[in-house]
């Protein structure tokens, strides 16, 4: 897929997805100049230029750098630094064969209470695929734990990690991860059809789609679809 330049994103306040974690505070990122503007491409001579834009999240500044893409290359390269005093580089996050050029956005996925980074990669209709970077406090930096596509993250009262993506109008699926020192690992999605009842009320249906990691758990596919499809990540018809 040829890269997509992405003019007037939006705000990176609007494009960073903030969100609720059983109580837990809201992470909103302070955007100084990654918005649509610092966004948008300029063409010369068939290619994309470079561009850049900052924001601050965990007290830290983050720039994020936008690599120049030949036209009809295959993919481009986002990079985020994490800048110390003076706008000493500390570390570098790096995310290539990128598709769409997006905002990143912050959100906590390890339930620690600190912002970890998603990094864009391609945004669909409505679900955003993107490289999960989560701070690592023994190491003080972030590291890349893998990819989530979906439209938002939230964790469950077990420690796992939740992603919600939308397949259509009517459809969602709701994948379940569990993050360790090796990175994000799926234990099951399921898949919830909403059905609209006289009266406007809708009727869900949920059912598992998949399980590679309930073996891991002690589960029986029975139990595995009960336990998944009461979670409240998988009540996307009640929210």
């Amino acid at each position: 897929m040829a890269l997509t330049p992405t003019n007037g994103a939006g705000s990176c306040a609007r494009d960073a997805l903030s969100h609720r974690n059983h109580g837990a505070r809201r992470l909103r990122p302070e955007c100084t100049a990654c918005d649509g503007a610092g966004l948008r491409r300029s063409r010369v001579h068939g290619e994309y230029l470079e561009r850049s834009c900052t924001l601050v999240a965990n007290d830290e500044t983050l720039r994020v750098r936008y690599s120049p893409v030949a036209e009809g290359a295959p993919g481009g390269a986002v990079s985020v630094d994490v800048l110390g005093e003076n706008g000493a580089v500390l570390q570098t996050m790096l995310e290539s064969d990128v598709s769409e050029y997006l905002a990143p956005s912050v959100q906590d996925v390890d339930g620690d209470g600190r912002g970890d980074i998603l990094i864009a990669r391609e945004r669909g209709n409505v679900n955003t695929a993107s490289g999960v970077w989560v701070f690592n406090g023994d190491a003080g930096a972030y590291r890349r734990v893998g990819e989530i596509s979906g439209v938002t993250i939230q964790n469950t009262s077990d420690g796992y990690v939740a992603v919600p993506a939308r397949s259509s109008a009517a459809a969602w699926n709701v994948a379940f991860y569990q993050l360790d020192a090796n990175g994000l690992h799926m234990l099951a999605s399921v898949n919830i059809e909403g059905e609209e009842l006289a009266g406007g009320q809708i009727r869900s249906t949920c059912s598992l789609l998949d399980a590679p990691g309930i073996a891991g758990l002690n589960l029986s596919t029975g139990d595995a679809e009960a336990k998944f499809c009461a979670e409240p990540a998988a009540q996307v018809f009640e929210q």
